[in-house]
């Protein structure tokens, strides 16, 4: 049986996005006889993985010193000789990546274009990937790194080729501020929201990230207003998705999910590598974007309410919702496990020759 290694890992700091989009693709993986194995710096980290049912090694490491880990990961590669690695974390360093492919074959998931990444495989499926250039600089730079790239690489979960919408009496809103929403995103909207009296025919469903430290005051002042429904991390959006007419949302890998399910959005930012996405999702008129909550929270929440307003118009939800489901199929998490074992077969097959 094939093995192969993921590097990855979720907290309160960094969120789960990183660790969901690598479970989507461990899971096409496993569906095609490969045995996946991830390295995590902690116990949290850990949990997900182990609820996954995956195996894993924890490092007992700092998720954000990497190159002070490297030595640790590289003994244990050696051990279980394993020679496959997809890596998954904003704090790689190009010492750490080259220190890696001394052992194996590496690929890499890149939202930030920090540097040139060592690497044998560079995936980046956001909507602008194909304006960063990336093979002229890469081969300018003397490597012979291969390239996934665009939308059609998004690693959504199986679920997100056929949600079909539910249709309910009173329009729903879906609305999603990331696993840990420190800015208290979610207090802000609800208190716009019922001040406008949006909520008297509109019913909102706003999850309470997996790291939200407002859980318990956003209960107890909210949890009996009508209109006003908060609710857990959910497994899948799938099927909130579904049952929603539209949704506001953070940017990262739930604005994907939103695009397969065809959800009317409007997006907010609230860290710097969501900002390009977002930009280049508005202009392409496919989500609007109402800003970044680091810079006016009271000026995003607005614009979100007056979004809301007008995604009441049946007709637009309808012509927005095409548009979505035009740029993603909810196929990439299989195009990318199809590539990792090729490409790797192929690159370990040189090797050995």
């Amino acid at each position: 049986m094939t093995k192969f290694y993921i590097r990855v890992d979720a907290n309160d700091n960094i969120g789960i996005g990183h660790m969901m989009r690598c479970l989507s693709i461990a899971k096409a993986m496993r569906r095609r006889g490969v045995e996946l194995t991830f390295f995590v710096a902690d116990k949290k980290s850990a949990a997900m993985v182990a609820e996954a049912g995956f195996g894993y090694v924890c490092l007992n490491s700092d998720y954000d010193l990497l190159d002070v880990e490297s030595d640790k990961l590289l003994q244990i590669m050696r051990e279980r000789c394993a020679d496959r690695l997809l890596i998954d974390s904003y704090y790689v360093t190009e010492t750490y990546l080259q220190k890696i492919r001394e052992v194996a074959h590496v690929a890499y998931i890149d939202d930030i274009n920090k540097f040139i990444y060592p690497c044998d495989l560079l995936i980046n499926y956001n909507i602008y990937a194909g304006e960063l250039d990336y093979e002229k600089r890469y081969r300018e730079a003397g490597l012979s790194t291969r390239f996934a790239l665009g939308l059609s690489y998004m690693p959504l979960r199986e679920e997100y080729r056929s949600i079909k919408p539910v249709p309910h009496e009173r329009l729903r809103v879906l609305v999603t501020t990331g696993a840990t929403d420190e800015r208290n995103i979610l207090g802000h909207l609800i208190e716009k929201v019922t001040a406008l009296h949006m909520n008297r025919d509109m019913d909102f469903l706003l999850i309470i990230g997996r790291y939200n430290h407002n859980r318990e005051a956003l209960l107890s002042r909210f949890g009996n207003t009508p209109g006003i429904h908060l609710i857990d991390p959910q497994n899948t959006l799938a099927d909130l998705i579904s049952e929603c007419d539209m949704a506001v949302t953070a940017g990262g890998t739930t604005v994907y999910e939103l695009c397969a399910g065809g959800l009317p959005a409007v997006m907010l930012t609230l860290a710097d590598n969501q900002m390009r996405a977002a930009k280049a999702f508005e202009e392409r008129g496919i989500i609007p974007y109402a800003g970044d909550v680091r810079e006016d929270m009271d000026g995003v929440i607005d614009r979100i309410t007056k979004k809301l307003q007008g995604y009441r118009d049946a007709e637009l939800r309808s012509e927005v919702s095409a548009r979505m489901k035009e740029v993603v199929d909810g196929r990439g998490a299989d195009r990318l496990a199809d590539i990792l074992i090729r490409e790797f077969e192929i690159d370990s097959e040189r090797h050995n020759a």
